[in-house]
């Protein structure tokens, strides 16, 4: 039976520039200054990883900038927390339409949680709606302010930290309801295998039928088939294990056809 990968980006396939080694290769600039990396042996499994579907929190511009590893060029990515489908880097209008009647639903929680940001002391960031999706910011204190966002997002909105950066998202645009719209769509019988560095990425984690993480996300991860690497260089252990799954999937379409 072939399988769906889908992963997230930022901790999970590619990782910050604050933590580069000195062999590890910078796949995105931002005004000149380095932002992500991927390590050497990376760099080497990418072009194997045709397979993969990319699912993030990233926006359109904010993806599209990221410079993978020549051969890595997926047909399919859910950015803006899924919220929006790249079919060969292009928007695709219908599902951007179903994600902003979402948003469109949860505006007076979304206008209460700016409210909250504009206000907050500990705000560090412009307060930014990412391609009409979700709200953005940072926080010198991410955890006040976070507890100060739950406290006006209502159910219809979910919030979350991330580091210094804080979010509110309309809990329909999330991205383990993504992911399993698109397998309906492009490959419904086919088993799922979902990657993820945080908490944003548990609704993700839970759809799977194999589910990839670190080791500290044990406690809030509750599926049956797992594989736990340590947080330690996740991206590359991630990369590995893509790698040989691409190998497996290739020969069975090569078999099924």
């Amino acid at each position: 039976m072939c399988e769906l990968i889908f992963s997230d980006i930022d901790g999970t396939l590619i990782f910050s520039a604050a933590k580069k080694r000195p062999e590890d290769i910078v796949c995105e600039f931002k005004d000149g200054a380095e932002i992500s990396c991927i390590t050497p042996r990376q760099a080497e499994l990418f072009p194997e990883l045709s397979g993969v579907i990319p699912v993030t929190t990233r926006s359109i511009e904010q993806y599209l900038r990221i410079n993978f590893p020549s051969g890595f060029s997926p047909k399919f990515a859910l950015v803006d927390n899924g919220g929006t489908l790249l079919i060969d880097g292009k928007p695709e209008r219908e599902w951007t339409e179903n994600s902003l009647y979402a948003v469109e639903k949860c505006a007076d929680e979304l206008a209460r949680c700016r409210s909250v940001m504009e206000n907050d002391i500990h705000r560090s960031f412009e307060i930014r709606l990412v391609d009409g999706m979700f709200l953005f910011t940072k926080s010198d204190s991410p955890e006040r302010t976070l507890e100060l966002l739950k406290s006006a997002a209502g159910e219809r909105v979910e919030c979350f930290a991330v580091g210094a950066k804080v979010y509110a998202i309309p809990v329909e645009i999330n991205k383990g309801s993504a992911a399993k719209r698109l397998r309906e769509r492009i490959s419904p019988s086919s088993r799922t295998i979902c990657a993820g560095d945080t908490a944003m990425d548990i609704p993700l984690l839970k759809i799977a039928d194999t589910a990839v993480f670190p080791e500290d996300l044990s406690g809030l991860v509750d599926v049956k088939n797992r594989v736990v690497f340590p947080r330690e260089r996740f991206c590359e252990s991630v990369t590995e294990f893509f790698g040989k799954r691409s190998v497996k999937n290739q020969t069975a379409l090569v078999k099924k056809t």
